[in-house]
Parts: structure tokens; sequence; C-alpha cells
């Protein structure tokens, strides 16, 4: 199959924790690991992401790394090339 070049935007925000690391993933695919060192409340992260991708759909997901107590959620996800659905699930055609 071939893959298709997708341009994946989205942000990263913290609702608890300081210096917690998290994690990225699309499918089984890890995307990044970072720590956050910014003020949780005030602060997001924007991820860029360009994968190439065979057709299929992937869940965008994130975890804290643990023995990290962080909390933190993807939003605004954005997607050249594909459909994005629930804000989570991306549709490679």
């Amino acid at each position: 199959m071939i893959k298709q070049e997708i341009d994946l935007q989205f942000e990263v925000h913290c609702e608890t924790g300081n210096t917690d690391v998290y994690r990225t993933y699309l499918g089984k695919h890890l995307l990044s690991e970072r720590q956050w060192i910014w003020d949780a409340n005030d602060t997001y992260l924007k991820e860029i992401a360009p994968v190439k991708l065979v057709p299929g759909e992937y869940e965008l997901r994130i975890e804290t790394v643990k023995p990290g107590t962080g909390t933190f959620s993807i939003k605004n996800v954005e997607a050249n090339e594909a459909t994005v659905q629930n804000n989570t699930r991306i549709v490679v055609s």
C-alpha cells in the first residue's frame, strides 16, 4: 500500500502537574515524549507531526509517564489529507 503524507497538528494541555512527562501516540507508534515545564493552567503546547500513513484508522492518544501524576489532554486536532473524528481518531482514505 502507498503511504500518504499527513501533517498532523494538535494542542497538548496540562490540567494538573508540573515537570511531569507525557507521551503521544498515533496508533501503536510513539510521536513524542516531552517533559512539561510550564504553568499548567496558562500554557499549551502545539505539536506538529509530519507522518506517512497507509490508509486506515488511527487513534491519537496521550499518556502520563509514571510515576508522574499530571493530567494531560489533546485538543484542536487538525490533519491535512485525512479526516479527524471525535478529536482523537484520524482516518486516512
